[in-house]
Order: C-alpha cells, then sequence, then structure tokens
C-alpha cells in the first residue's frame, strides 16, 4: 500500500509526469480496447450483414477504443491534481467534445450496417433506403453539433437550438439542395416510380442504362457503354424520362405494325362475302354473334348490311383482332388493338 502511495506521490509531484501518465495509459487503454472491440465488431457485423469488411471492422473497433480510453482518462485526471482549474476545464471540454463525434461517427457506422442489412434483403432489393440513411447521418451530425457548442459555451443546447431561429433564412440558403433532394427522394422511393436495376432514359441527358445507387442528392446510372452517369435526384420531378422497367417485369412488350389499305377497295358487306368468312376460324363466332336472332329483322341481308354500316373494312379489322388472339406467341391479357389511323396519300392505314 504503501508503494501505492509513493506511485502516488511521484506522478503528481510534477505536471510533466502526470501528463506522461495520462499519455501512457491512454495508449495502453486503447490498444487493448481496440483488440477487444476488433472481436466484437467482426461477429456483430457478420451476424447482422454476412459480410468481414476488414476497413469497417477497423474502423469501429479504432472509434470505440477512443471512447472508452478517453472516458477512463478523463476519470482519472478528476483524480489527479495534474492541471490548473482553467486547463483542466479546457482538457475536459475537449475530450468529451472528441467523444461526442466518436459516438456520432459510431451511429454513422451503424447507420451503414443497417443499410447493407437492407439492401441484403432478397424482397427489399430493389428498394434503396440509401437517401433515408444519409438524411439520418445529417441529423446525427447537426445534433453532435449542437452538443459540441453547448460544450464549449456552457449553454444548454436548448438554448442553442432556439439560436438557430435567428439564423433559419440563412440555413434555408445553404441546405436548400439537400431540402430540395430530400423531398424529390421521399417522393421517387414512395411513389415507387423508380427502384434500383430498373432501366431508365434520359434523352435530354443522353443516358441510357441501369440504376445501380439511388442517394440524397444523385442517383447513379450504369449505361450501356459501362460508362457512369451521375443525375441530380431532383432532375427526376422535373425532366422528361422514360423507365422501361414495367416492360420487363411484364413479362411483355409493345409490338406495333401498320400497313396500307386502298381506299377503293373499301365498300359495304355482301352476303356472299359474309358467307365465305363465316367459314374462317377468325370470324365464324363473330358474325354468327352478329346475324344471331335477327333472322327476321334482316330480310334481304345485302340491304341490311348497307343500312347497319357492315364494310369489308370493319371484317377485316374484326378478322386481324380474331386472328392475333388466336395466336400463341401474343399475350391476350395486355392490351391489343387494331385500329384506323388517319387517311393517307398511299391509302388508310391500319
Amino acid at each position: 500500500m504503501e508503494k501505492l502511495v509513493d506511485i502516488y506521490d511521484f506522478i503528481v509531484s510534477k505536471q510533466i509526469f502526470t501528463t506522461l501518465f495520462l499519455v501512457i495509459t491512454l495508449l495502453v487503454v486503447w490498444f487493448l480496447a481496440k483488440m477487444i472491440f476488433r472481436r466484437i465488431a467482426k461477429r456483430l457485423l457478420f451476424l447482422f450483414t454476412e459480410l468481414s469488411d476488414e476497413e469497417t471492422i477497423e474502423d469501429i473497433a479504432k472509434k470505440s477504443a477512443s471512447i472508452v480510453a478517453v472516458t477512463l482518462v478523463l476519470y482519472i485526471n478528476q483524480l489527479l491534481p495534474s492541471f490548473s482549474a482553467q486547463m483542466n476545464i479546457i482538457f475536459e471540454t475537449v475530450c468529451r467534445a472528441f467523444i461526442v463525434i466518436n459516438i456520432a461517427s459510431l451511429l454513422n457506422n451503424a447507420l451503414d450496417i443497417f443499410n447493407i442489412r437492407h439492401a441484403k434483403k432478397s424482397w427489399h432489393r430493389n428498394n434503396s433506403i440509401k437517401g433515408y440513411i444519409e438524411i439520418a447521418k445529417i441529423v446525427v451530425w447537426i445534433i453532435a453539433f449542437i452538443l459540441i457548442i453547448a460544450l464549449f459555451t456552457e449553454q444548454s443546447p436548448l438554448i442553442i437550438i432556439s439560436s438557430f431561429g435567428a439564423i433559419a433564412a440563412v440555413l434555408m440558403f445553404v441546405f436548400q439542395h439537400t431540402l430540395i433532394s430530400f423531398v424529390a427522394n421521399i417522393l421517387i422511393s414512395n411513389g415507387k416510380v423508380l427502384k434500383l436495376y430498373d432501366w431508365i432514359e434520359l434523352p435530354s441527358s443522353n443516358i441510357s442504362g441501369e440504376v445501380i445507387d439511388i442517394a440524397l442528392h444523385t442517383i447513379t446510372v450504369r449505361n450501356w457503354d459501362n460508362t457512369i452517369s451521375r443525375i441530380p435526384t431532383k432532375d427526376f420531378l422535373t425532366e422528361k424520362y422514360t423507365n422501361w422497367q414495367p416492360m420487363f417485369s411484364s413479362g411483355g412488350r409493345r409490338i406495333k405494325r401498320s400497313f396500307y389499305i386502298d381506299q377503293s377497295s373499301i365498300s359495304f358487306a355482301t352476303e356472299q362475302l359474309v358467307q365465305e368468312l363465316k367459314n374462317t376460324a377468325p370470324l365464324k363466332k363473330s358474325i354468327e354473334a352478329m346475324l344471331e336472332g335477327k333472322e327476321e329483322e334482316i330480310g334481304d341481308i345485302n340491304t341490311w348490311l348497307e343500312t347497319n354500316g357492315v364494310t369489308n373494312l370493319q371484317l377485316f379489322r374484326k378478322y386481324m383482332l380474331n386472328w392475333i388472339k388466336m395466336r400463341g406467341d401474343v399475350r391476350p391479357d395486355m392490351y391489343l388493338v387494331i385500329r384506323t389511323m388517319p387517311p393517307h396519300t398511299n391509302g388508310i392505314t391500319r
């Protein structure tokens, strides 16, 4: 016990010894804590993300060890009469600010890990929350900034927050792009108009490729020639773009064809034409449905067809529609339109 007292008296006898003791304690505790937290971080990271990113593990271990080491040194400094009262205040303030910065940085690491975990889930693969993660990071750093100012000014954080009201206009100007991007990110994410791995095309910017990242301020697209383009998020609310992904998701795509019909060949349908078409598979049911139960009303079929405006062009349209429906390579559950286009000098366009 006497030896411990002698050691204590020796340490506090001169300020340089006290300072040296605090520095050695800081380094030893930091090194040991780093080894411990490195193992913990490695297990937790693999548990949550099934990854073993050495850079992230090292970063988390260093910050956690720094918090523990500085906290311990701060406590020891209160027990040792090392510095003057004014120096102690400065030392403690700097240490607490350092702890706040490291805690904020650790929270940002936790948000990154959560983002990785979210992205690895198959049902969340196309839904990026990176924009929300970046907003959360900004909020964390704003809170840390307020706490640090409160530490150095010895004021309550509430007083610091209330004083920001006077410079609200300046803050709005500084963060205007962030606020606009945040609103755009929410509208895009909630509206599900754009997701990861969607094929988009922006003709105005000559961009056509796959979305590989949706962040707060920018959306990254890998073009089909493997070049990378970054577009401001807010541009997707103001600029015209095409999202081709629903076409892929539906399993089908539009096929559009047209041809010309000689206008002079169009006439009212005749009984002979109806009888001939009635024997064809595409028009058999349509003609039977058109004439069913109208034997007494029809009388002279040629007159009835002319009175009701039944033309060979109308029958041809029904023929084409039914013929396409009968094909095995056309999906009947999707839009199928056979229509007449505006007349052309070469004839009627179908």
